[in-house]
């Protein structure tokens, strides 16, 4: 019987803003398909994310909740000392990290790159997880992605050295899509990511992104083709060295063909929507169903020739001769 990664990565525990196992299903539930050893490095760091992010959230909903800060208390105390307080509430995950990037006690061999990633995500989420948030410009919500998605992609495994900008890079799209496949979500909880700026030009009130009505204001439609014809594709090119690479880890190359056929669904369904995302979740989340096992199947052959393939796999996932297609990187 198949399990899903959201039962394994706690999508559906704590208190939050929402249920995200079907979102965790639709980014990652190929990470099932992927051989043991692999899988499970996978599933904690996935499970890292998804726990600090909930922490967050329900410091968001109940302010008199001290998670959070307790496991970033935790946090401090591994980097600072490298030991791990027993009587923590996060000891289990906290001596994960202490395994997997401090070495063994007494020697310093600290995976520095991936403290430093955790470290940005961590403030990012303390920084953007609260009520009234306002991004004044793209500037400003260019930084907002790199210091979410593109620290946490930094953090998974495999990723070499190399590709450590790349994978920032890559991340900063990915958290673009997930903002854009969210708009509904996030209008009804009160948030609008869009910037001041961006807002201003267009002459789109914040008001009429929160509360939205018959999508009738043309300055709207004129935004939303800016956002995905013009500002979109910047933020694709830089990601450019990853998503063309032919040298990554099968677990890197599964996740990044996978995504890439994630970000064309959802500009596509969005597009179709006519960029009515209170229309769009119904649409996209039926097409996830229908289209999951299908991609699951995709994902099992490319690990099985990952296991025989004496040279790096092409890009097989996608089947398409070029990634550099409409609605993907």
């Amino acid at each position: 019987m198949y399990t899903k990664i959201s039962y394994l990565v706690g999508s559906s525990q704590y208190r939050a803003v929402a249920d995200d196992a079907l979102k965790d299903e639709d980014n990652a539930a190929w990470v099932m398909e992927l051989e043991p050893e692999v899988r499970d490095e996978w599933i904690k760091r996935i499970g890292w994310i998804r726990l600090v992010d909930r922490l967050a959230e329900n410091n968001l909903l109940d302010s008199h909740s001290n998670e959070f800060q307790d496991f970033h208390v935790g946090w401090n105390l591994l980097q600072t000392e490298q030991r791990v307080d027993p009587n923590s509430s996060w000891s289990e995950i906290l001596e994960q990290m202490q395994a997997r990037w401090f070495g063994k006690p007494g020697a310093y061999s600290a995976d520095t790159l991936s403290i430093q990633s955790w470290n940005t995500y961590l403030i990012a989420i303390s920084r953007y997880h609260k009520n009234g948030l306002v991004i004044e410009t793209l500037d400003e919500y260019e930084a907002m992605l790199e210091a979410l998605a593109g620290a946490f992609f930094q953090v998974l495994p495999f990723l070499p050295k190399k590709y450590w900008q790349s994978a920032l890079y890559f991340g900063v799209v990915d958290q673009f899509y997930n903002n854009l496949r969210d708009l509904w979500e996030d209008a009804s909880q009160g948030i609008c990511y869009f910037p001041t700026e961006l807002l201003e030009k267009f002459k789109v009130s914040r008001e009429e992104i929160l509360h939205p009505g018959d999508f009738t204001n043309p300055g709207y439609y004129r935004m939303m083709l800016f956002w995905l014809d013009e500002y979109l594709p910047k933020l694709r090119q830089r990601a450019y060295g990853l998503a063309l690479a032919n040298d990554l880890h099968p677990s890197w190359q599964i996740l990044r063909d996978w995504s890439l056929h994630r970000y064309r669904r959802i500009e596509r369904i969005f597009r179709r929507c006519q960029f009515d995302y209170v229309a769009f979740p119904e649409q996209y989340w039926v097409e996830v169903k229908r289209e999951l096992k299908q991609q699951l199947r995709r994902s099992r052959r490319q690990v099985k020739m990952a296991q025989t393939a004496p040279t790096p796999l092409s890009i097989v996932y996608l089947n398409q001769p070029t990634l550099l297609c409409y609605g993907g990187i």
